[in-house]
């Protein structure tokens, strides 16, 4: 029901229709305190909303210097509370959100040029919990993931331009937390090698695009530790380095 009133606020609540409306707007009860429907100019922007013991209630709607609207804002007791919708100049969506209190609760969803879908973040009370995608200006996904109080959970995935997996990483609290990999466009393994707070721990492998092995070393503490072995396509080994703490050993 509230998405159906704010399409229609979008569709019919013209700049002049709200101008006659609230044509008597800032009064002031004898306590000093605001009340009633208020006009209030911000930067280039004009907002008519309401008042209640000075505090702003119910939905305030901005307006841009055009007279397009530019916001849709939902209040109690003076925080927003509901939808949050931002315009831009031409009348295209570029930011839903849902607030509790003035805290982001919910999908908080923004969008390129054209209202074309940018990302996705799940919020709950503030803080980044569930879901989050990013999209590339053409609508493809570059990046999806999982928070828990604003720290990445779970496996986060980063894709090319062309919409292939690229990237993949697991995180707990924050850290990474397990094998890291990348990949070839045709979703072969390219590299693979695990983490421990946040740093390469253990075996390397990265592979040649059909699948056959090509490097193969080892890492302690984020630091290649020794015997490192480069092989071809036939696992003909053609080169080998030895590394202690991080630095080659001539």
């Amino acid at each position: 029901m509230k998405n159906v009133i704010l399409f229609l606020v979008l569709n019919v609540l013209s700049f002049s229709s709200v101008a006659k409306i609230v044509s008597d707007t800032n009064k002031i009860d004898p306590a000093g305190k605001k009340i009633g429907i208020w006009k209030e100019q911000i930067g280039q922007q004009e907002w008519y909303g309401s008042y209640e013991n000075n505090l702003k209630t119910g939905l305030w709607v901005g307006y841009h210097a055009n007279k397009v609207i530019s916001n849709l804002d939902e209040y109690k007791n003076g925080k927003k509370n509901g939808y949050s919708v931002s315009i831009d100049k031409s009348g295209y969506i570029y930011q839903k959100d849902y607030y509790i209190d003035d805290m982001l609760n919910g999908l908080s969803i923004s969008y390129s040029s054209g209202s074309i879908l940018k990302s996705e973040i799940e919020y709950k009370m503030g803080k980044l919990n569930g879901l989050k995608r990013v999209y590339y200006t053409d609508g493809k996904k570059q990046e999806e993931g999982y928070y828990k109080d604003n720290l990445r959970n779970g496996v986060t995935k980063w894709y090319t331009t062309d919409g292939e997996l690229s990237v993949e990483y697991p995180y707990v609290n924050g850290n990474i937390m397990g094998k890291m990999k990348t990949f070839y466009k045709n979703g072969n393994v390219n590299s693979e090698v695990n983490a421990a707070n946040s740093q390469e721990e253990g075996e390397y492998r990265e592979y040649f695009e059909n699948g056959k092995l090509k490097i193969n070393g080892k890492y302690v503490h984020g630091k290649k530790e020794g015997q490192w072995k480069e092989m071809d396509e036939n696992g003909k080994v053609i080169k080998t380095e030895n590394y202690k703490d991080g630095e080659l050993k001539k």
